[in-house]
């Protein structure tokens, strides 16, 4: 895509668009779901192959309340999705206070999802290993990209 600006060195490639940037391992390409009808939707990566590919999502959207507040809510929405919560953590991305929860979504599938606030926009970095796939073969790159996350 155009937008999308990816310089490559040494097992890592860079990522710039839609107002954020972070590096990923060089098997990650640029992805864009033609049917996600969320307006909050920026763009993906992904790795792999078909039913195999696992992603990472990027989502941002105004927030005017605090992190602590929305992890609260989040936390209680999980269960009426019918999902399960494996672990959770507080981190810093960006700089800033960030909270990770892993979880099984009702059909039983891992996910990762991360929240950080940054002059009232939430960015949530939202990683889905592939079909059959556990969080393992996706939690060292997610790694890579939190930690080099940034708001530009």
């Amino acid at each position: 895509m155009d937008n999308v600006y990816k310089t490559e060195s040494t097992g890592i490639k860079h990522f710039e668009s839609e107002g954020i940037s972070f590096n990923s391992s060089i098997n990650w390409s640029f992805y864009k779901m033609e049917n996600e009808t969320s307006g909050d939707y920026l763009f993906s990566i992904s790795k792999g192959t078909d039913e195999n590919m696992d992603f990472i999502h990027f989502y941002e959207g105004a927030y005017n309340r605090t992190l602590s507040e929305y992890i609260s809510s989040e936390k209680k929405e999980i269960p009426l999705r019918n999902w399960t919560i494996t672990s959770e953590k507080e981190l810093t991305v960006d700089g800033l206070p960030a909270y990770q929860i892993s979880a099984l979504n009702q059909e039983n599938n891992p996910l990762i999802k991360t929240w950080l606030i940054k002059d009232g926009t939430m960015y949530t970095i939202y990683a889905v290993p592939g079909s059959g796939k556990n969080l393992t073969s996706i939690e060292k790159d997610l790694e890579i990209v939190t930690s080099t996350f940034h708001v530009l």
